[in-house]
Parts: C-alpha cells; structure tokens; sequence
C-alpha cells in the first residue's frame, strides 16, 4: 500500500535534516493518495512532556504540510501521522510512523495505534565544537602496563605485592582468581610513563596526535579503574615528575593527552575506603569517623555498601555528596582542575552513565575553569541522543556538557558490514539514523574506535583476514569523529575479551602491512580538509557500501568497500539512495567511472586538491 509517502531523511519532507537547536521552525510534508480523507495531522510530544496534535494544510490534492517550532526546550520531540478518511460512510483512522527498524527515513502504516514506532527528533541548546586540535586529530588508546617498559634493562620498579610479573612480552594475560570469582593476584608486564616517551617517535611516524591513556592514577590492579589515590601517579607507572615530561614532550612533537576520569567508584584499597589497611588515613570501611564516611553509601555498615555493578572491590562514590562534587570538581584544587591545569587535552568519563547531567556539567565547568581547549568525552556505548539510564532521559549532548562520546555504535556497524553479519543497504540506514540523530558538531566530535580494552581485538573479530582489518581501518578514518586506534591494532595484535584483549605491545614483531595502512590513513585524514569538516553521505549497491564525505568539488573523499568474497562492479547507476545529496550530478561532474572493487577490497577516491 504505497498511498502514504514520508522520509525523514529527505529535504522535501522534512526540513532542515535532523537534529535542531532550540527554537528551530521544522518543516513536515506527507503525500496521500488515499481516497476520503477528510484530515491528516502531525502528532507530536516532547519526551515525558506535552503532546501537540497538529492539522496539516492542505498544499494540494495529494500534499499536507505544517511547521512545527521546537519551543519546549532541548530534548527529544516524537512523532508520528495521524489520517482521517472516509470508508464506507464511516470515518477511520490509520497511522504513518517509523519503520520496524526504527531507523527513520521512509516510514509504513500502523492500523492500531499501540504498535506505533515513533520517529525521533533531536533538539538541543547551542552547537558545541570540540578544539580544533581535537577534531583534526588521530587518537591513540594506551593500556600503560601493556606498551613498553622504558626503565633500564626493562626494570619493574615499585612492584606491587602479591602480584607477579610475566616473563616475556609473548605470555597471553591471565587472571588468578578464587572460587567466587573475585581477582587475588593481580598481573602486570611493566609499561610505563617512560616507556611511553621513549616510543613517541613511533607515535609520529604513524601519524597519532592524540594520546587517550587508559587511568594512570594509583591503584592495586594493573587497569587502575579502581582508584586509590586520584592525587598520585601509579608508582609502577612514575610520578607526577614524569607525568609532567610526558606533558611536554608530546606538546613538542604535536601530541595532546587525554586522561581516563574514574569518578563513579574507587578501589576498595583506596586511601578513601581503606578496606584493607593499607593507608594511614581513616577509610570509610573503618570506622562512622572517618571524614569519607559520607562519600560512600552504607546499607549495612561496614560490609554492606553500594558498589559497581555489585562488585565489592569498587564502592560507589556518592556523587550526591558535596565534599565529592567540591573534591571531583568544583573546588579550585580539585581532581579535574589540578590534572587540568598541567598541560593535558582533556579528559574521557568512564561509566558515563552512571554520573548525572549535573555532576558531568560540573566536571566540564570545572575543565573550563582550569584551561581553555579541553575536550570531553564520555563512555556510552549506544546511542547517545537517547539512552536511557536509571529511568532518566540523559541531556549528554545538549550542549555545554560532553562535547562527544566514544562511538561503539559505528564500530557495530563496521564490524557487521565486513562479518557479513548486515547488508549493504542495511549499513547505510544505521549510519543515517545515527546522523539524523546527533547534532552535527557531536557526529564530528565522537571519539570512533574499531576495538579497545573492553572489546574483542579487530584481527580477532574478523577471524584474522587482513583484508577485512584493512576494510575496518579505512572505515574507521572515513566516518565522520575523530578515529582513535586501539593500542596493537595497528601491528596485528590479537585478543579476545578481558583479559586477552590486554596484551603486550609485540614490540619486534609488528605486522609492518597493517602498520603501513594505518600511516597512510593518518597522512590522508591530515591532507584532506573534507574528512574533518566534509559533510558525510552513505550509499549502496547490491553489494558494495560507498561513503562519500564531501567539503567541495575540489575537496571530497569517496570510499568503495566490498565485503564480499567476489569481485564486483560499482556502478553509478545501481547506487541506492537515501539522502538528499544530489549524488548522480555529483558523479558526472567528477567523470567518476564504473570499475571493478577486488573481492574483501577498498577503493579511495579522492580530490587532489593537498596532494
């Protein structure tokens, strides 16, 4: 039944594209061919507020449309279309909303207004531009212990007790557990801060200019979200001495440091919870005296408290407390400032979704406090425009909170794409719902990764093909947000999940073609303006997915990708499209020519304008 004709994705029925600020006038069109009806209305509310039934006008016998201004604040809107026509001489009802999918862009029919898939409109206060360092840059995500050991003769220093250190850097990682589960030994290979500057070269000639470090700050594990002290560098690692030349020796060579911010728990041996005894400050686990009592949150006092997930070696700090805000934040000695103020890029929230709006606007407020081009980023693995967690809408990315989050959701995609696990067509929805969803300065600010250290490796999710590693590696630099390389990938590292995907870097025995990849990518991202700023289009054949991400006819980028195991043809004529860019005169004006992508093979296409 093709008498209703919406698609979010098209200026003819829908404009402007996508998310909008605050204020904003929308324009919605419907086409009906049905015979009868007597009234079509855009049905619209605001999430967990006021619905709004609108009539649309009649433009003529077959187009109603209305202007909706986005008046009620930033959020979410949804809607859906209601028509009215005359059967039989009784006036019935159907309905025009989201596809089963629930990806937007062209919607169906629902007859029962329960079954309903809501279209999703993303509004939002001002636009809220990381720095430009930021959205230029290629990031790298190091696992400290995992990288290199700078000391002399690949001395451990500062061991911690009852731990062990592996022999070789071949040795796969393994957790020492007891019968509940629960980590006693805990492992380490001896990264290092020094090891980290002594391999800064090899940072720079692979193109990196954004050091993202796994949390450096003092803690009994060797991942170190279990913070013990948030004012000392892990020992093992160095001190804030070493931190500090780690600073300036990356500013030299054109890198910024992003640091991992654990503020939803600490460590049970922490000098804040002090389960253990091993600090001389009085832990809240020891005693209704101690001057942390509060910043925990006891059921049972002392062995019953509120914890990550329910694991009792990271009590929950309560972030409703204002001796945590002013120690996290707010005070001008406060974690976020004292870090800030040395020289760091910024900061990536771990468990994002575990700190409220309010204490993650306090950690940017207290980032701009300290210096000015700082960026934030938070954990969140779905879409972030509209999780939900603990019952609450969260306001992420309304502006002047976190100017981006990591990007799991293309990474799906990717993955899906080269496993063969989604169509072609399929891969393009998902990328426009996600652009249809974001603001636009978000899209570009995401931090986008193909792996990290809670994910299975690249090599591995793809059963070892490097073709398809090649594939994902292109994919990851041509999306729109700024490709953050997991420590490894770059060189072939295998792994599984947690513990295996935390192996050491296998310094003398890289996989120099993948390497070769990876600084061709970053020399290509630095080249091309339009890969940083270029609008993003994604368009499909039967079997070949094509990004194009286009500043100017002088300046654009466009990528084949055949995920299949034949070789295939593109051709201009067989693109499907589902965006408003006017692609066929795009492909005519450049003269860009049928020709055959090799089976699990890319092609880059771009301008010469930078080479």
């Amino acid at each position: 039944m093709e008498k209703i004709t919406y698609h979010s994705w098209e200026e003819e029925y829908k404009s402007p594209f996508g998310a909008v600020k605050v204020g904003s006038d929308v324009q919605f069109q419907l086409d009906c061919s049905l015979d009868g009806v007597k009234a079509i209305y855009l049905m619209i509310h605001k999430d967990f507020g006021e619905s709004f039934q609108i009539k649309m006008t009649p433009v003529n016998q077959m187009t109603v449309k209305t202007v909706f201004t986005v008046s009620n604040g930033s959020g979410l809107y949804f809607y859906h279309f209601k028509i009215e026509y005359e059967e039989d001489n009784y006036v019935r009802i159907i309905y025009y909303g989201n596809n089963q999918y629930n990806l937007g862009g062209k919607g169906t029919i629902y007859y029962e207004k329960e079954d309903i898939k809501q279209y999703q409109l993303t509004s939002y206060l001002f636009d809220d531009p990381a720095p430009e360092w930021y959205q230029n840059g290629v990031a790298y995500q190091l696992f400290v212990d995992r990288f290199y050991n700078g000391n002399e003769n690949g001395k451990v220093k500062e061991r911690k007790k009852n731990s062990f250190i592996y022999a070789t850097q071949e040795d796969l990682p393994l957790y020492i557990k007891n019968e509940e589960g629960e980590i006693i030994r805990w492992e380490f290979f001896g990264g290092n801060l020094l090891g980290i500057i002594k391999k800064l070269p090899y940072l720079v000639e692979l193109g990196v200019t954004i050091l993202y470090l796994n949390p450096i700050f003092e803690a009994r594990s060797n991942h170190k979200y279990d913070t013990a002290d948030f004012m000392k560098i892990d020992p093992m690692f160095g001190d804030e001495a070493q931190f500090k030349e780690l600073i300036v020796q990356s500013q030299q060579v054109g890198i910024k440091i992003i640091l991992d911010g654990v503020f939803n728990h600490v460590g049970a041996d922490s000098r804040y919870f002090n389960q253990f005894d091993t600090y001389s400050s009085l832990g809240a686990y020891q005693s209704l005296e101690s001057p942390y009592k509060d910043w925990f949150t006891f059921d049972h006092f002392p062995t019953d408290f509120r914890s990550w997930w329910g694991i009792k070696d990271l009590p929950t700090l309560n972030k409703e407390n204002q001796e945590v805000k002013e120690f996290i934040y707010a005070n001008d000695e406060s974690v976020i400032q004292h870090w800030s103020k040395m020289g760091i890029g910024g900061w990536r929230i771990d468990v994002a979704d575990e700190l409220s709006d309010d204490f993650l606007l306090g950690i940017r407020r207290g980032m701009d406090k300290s210096a000015a081009d700082l960026v934030l980023i938070g954990e969140v693995w779905e879409d972030a425009t509209n999780k939900i967690a603990y019952g609450e809408r969260r306001q992420y990315l309304k502006g002047g909170i976190m100017h981006g989050v990591m990007n799991y959701p293309f990474r799906d995609i990717i993955i899906g794409l080269l496993d063969n696990q989604t169509t072609t067509q399929e891969t393009v929805l998902m990328c426009m719902n996600l652009k249809e969803n974001y603001p636009p300065e978000t899209l570009k600010n995401n931090l986008n990764n193909i792996g990290s250290h809670d994910t299975t490796r690249i090599f591995t999710a793809l059963q070892g093909n490097s073709k398809k590693v090649k594939q994902a590696l292109v994919l990851l630099f041509i999306l729109p947000g700024v490709p953050c390389i997991y420590y490894g990938d770059e060189v072939g590292l295998e792994g599984g999940m947690d513990p295996d995907n935390r192996r050491q870097f296998p310094w003398g025995n890289e996989n120099k073609e993948t390497q070769l990849v990876v600084k061709e990518l970053s020399a290509l991202r630095k080249n091309q303006k339009s890969l940083v700023e270029g609008a993003f289009y994604s368009f499909s054949t039967d079997c070949l997915f094509v990004v194009l991400r286009y500043l100017s006819d002088e300046d654009y980028v466009l990528t084949l990708v055949n995920s299949s195991k034949e070789e295939r043809e593109f051709r201009t004529e067989t693109i499907k499209n589902n965006d408003c860019f006017d692609y066929r005169s795009f492909f005519k004006r450049q003269d860009i020519k049928n020709q055959m992508i090799a089976p699990q093979g890319v092609k880059i296409v771009k301008s010469i304008q930078n080479e």
